[in-house]
């Protein structure tokens, strides 16, 4: 299997090539979403060497664009794995359609929503989304929107409804068919049945080694379900989430701009839509959040941590490498050992978080109230290496 998606990736390497795009970036985004350290990895061979060479001769452009969204000035959560759109993306979309007098549903879609509720009029828009803090910065901002609803609610959870009908649905599960499935089935039911449009990103050939199966198998459900669809085929773009360009510019990649795209589903009167496991939550959410300096930290407390209390606080690197985690994906197993992660990519093993959790909001506390972040660090109960860490995240040691 894995054998045959590098056979592929190599084909699409030799292809960007091939139309003189030497740069890593160009490279990057003709290779149908493989991660950009896969192909980094691959230009080094000795095949590449030359052009490896060639394609990292640009210097980083930074943004030059005053940001003006509440998305775009957040750091972003990889507990949920939250890419957003681009702003080009948001604007190609809104100039779809006409608007108007419509009832338009964002699951999972906070930068769409925001960008909407900033630049149509004359509809109502309702946002459901999983990220608290997102959620309630968003809400802070009443003025800027009218003719909206926001839910922070989790759509995985089996107790999840909304007893409304939408004209228009945008949904950007995670990337894996059983979130695919549970957020279309559950579209489904709050979907206008006579006009209603369900519009989605679908994950690339490249993205993983078995996704090009997977779109087939998404695609099939759709035949039988759909009355109609559309594939625009690398409409979408998003945005380098704040914790992925970290950990690529901790292996020495810096993108100028987005790499990562998905093509466009746009699909009328899906009834019935297969779903085996409707009435099952994908995961159990236990992370807590604290936030410092507009650096996010999240903390997984399970329930064996709330019965062992007695032990003491610390925090280790996960690997031997760093704090940097190797990628954002679900299948990077370092995701699996962490049980703290920041908005800023990094990863770390940490024992009693729930007292870690505590010392976190006491931190956060002093600092609040006018305390220096080292003398806030230092006067509470951790070890050496603890304090080390954690004054390295918020600002020691800057990716």
């Amino acid at each position: 299997m894995n054998d045959n998606y590098y056979e592929k990736l190599e084909k699409r390497i030799d292809g960007a090539l091939k139309q003189k795009k030497f740069t890593f970036q160009e490279i990057v985004r003709e290779c149908k979403g493989a991660y950009p350290i896969d192909v980094w990895k691959m230009l080094g061979s000795a095949k590449y060497l030359q052009t490896e060479e060639r394609a990292f001769l640009y210097e980083n452009s930074e943004d030059s664009y005053e940001k003006e969204l509440v998305t775009e000035k957040i750091d972003n959560n990889p507990v949920l794995c939250s890419w957003y759109f681009s702003l080009n993306t948001c604007k190609k979309i809104v100039n779809m359609y006409s608007w108007d007098n419509k009832k338009i549903l964002f699951l999972g879609m906070p930068r769409l929503f925001e960008y909407f509720a900033r630049n149509v009029e004359n509809a109502h828009f309702t946002l459901v989304d999983l990220d608290s803090y997102v959620v309630s910065k968003l809400k802070e901002k009443d003025n800027y929107y009218k003719n909206y609803t926001i839910i922070d609610a989790d759509i995985n959870d089996i107790s999840f409804e909304i007893r409304e009908n939408f004209d228009f649905i945008f949904l950007d599960p995670p990337w894996y068919m059983e979130y695919y499935d549970r957020w279309i089935a559950r579209s489904c039911k709050i979907l206008n049945q006579h006009e209603g449009i369900m519009l989605f990103p679908l994950f690339q050939e490249l993205t993983r080694p078995r996704a090009e199966e997977e779109r087939e198998n998404l695609l099939g459900k759709l035949d039988e379900s759909a009355t109609n669809y559309l594939v625009i085929s690398d409409f979408i773009e998003y945005e380098i989430p704040t914790f992925e360009e970290c950990e690529l510019r901790n292996y020495g990649i810096a993108l100028k701009g987005s790499w990562k795209r998905a093509d466009l589903i746009v699909a009328k009167g899906i009834k019935n839509y297969k779903c085996e496991i409707l009435n099952k939550r994908a995961d159990e959410n236990k992370w807590h959040e604290v936030d410092i300096f507009h650096i996010r930290i999240f903390i997984s407390i399970k329930q064996k941590d709330r019965e062992d209390r007695g032990g003491n606080v610390t925090i280790r690197y996960i690997a031997e490498e760093g704090a940097y985690l190797k990628n954002p994906s679900r299948r990077n197993q370092e995701l699996s050992l962490a049980n703290m992660l920041t908005s800023r990519g990094q990863g770390y093993v940490v024992e009693s978080p729930e007292k870690l959790l505590l010392i976190l909001k006491e931190i956060k506390e002093k600092v609040e109230q006018g305390a220096d972040l080292g003398s806030a660090i230092d006067s509470v109960v951790m070890d050496r290496l603890s304090k080390k860490i954690l004054f390295e995240i918020w600002g020691g040691k800057i990716c």
